[in-house]
């Protein structure tokens, strides 16, 4: 089996463990950090003052606030468990279509992710800023603040990680349309 540069193979010796290692790393921090951040709200982030029996969302009272980082940490937290398993078994998979599938969705769903994690921390620090904390597990609070800008972070770098795949995976596409106009082009030679 030839490994093709951007996509692992744990069959031949060729396979990058280096590269395979720095994106598991980043995607086990990535983990982490949604664990802690949907973890956090979802055991402190919510409190109930002497009046109320339900809980309030410890971020300016808005539900809203919680609610959207709880969701994208659960959001995160499957992402990381499906895309290491879809690093590995992507060796495995024969098309070259599917190869391109998967990187191209894993460059998208980091760049979204990215995004996502830095709504959240606009919004959470936002509304922290404007939250009597009385009641407040403060410590709780700063920590979903501080992770969610850690996430930021790492997904931009698996982000560009993917970029740096797909770029890889796509220089290979043009060199070998290139080479082999008739098989793997449109069919128009000239």
């Amino acid at each position: 089996m030839e490994n093709t540069g951007n996509l692992p193979s744990l069959d031949n010796d060729s396979f990058d463990w280096r590269r395979f290692i720095k994106q598991t790393v980043l995607r086990t921090l990535c983990w982490v950090f949604a664990i802690v951040v949907f973890g956090t709200i979802s055991d402190q982030g919510y409190y109930s003052p002497t009046s109320k029996t339900n809980g309030t969302c410890m971020f300016n009272n808005n539900e809203c606030a919680c609610s959207y980082a709880v969701g994208v940490g659960v959001l995160a937290f499957v992402a990381c468990v499906v895309f290491p398993i879809l690093d590995v078994i992507i060796s495995k998979i024969s098309s070259a279509t599917a190869k391109d599938r998967i990187v191209k969705g894993d460059l998208a769903f980091s760049a979204a992710m990215t995004f996502l994690w830095f709504i959240c921390f606009c919004v959470l620090l936002n509304q922290w800023t404007r939250t009597n904390s009385e009641y407040v597990m403060a410590d709780a609070a700063r920590a979903a603040v501080a992770f969610s800008f850690f996430s930021i972070i790492t997904w931009a770098v698996l982000a560009y990680v993917a970029y740096g795949r797909y770029n890889v995976n796509l220089n290979t596409c043009e060199w070998l349309t290139a080479l082999f106009p008739r098989i793997i082009g449109n069919g128009n030679s000239e």
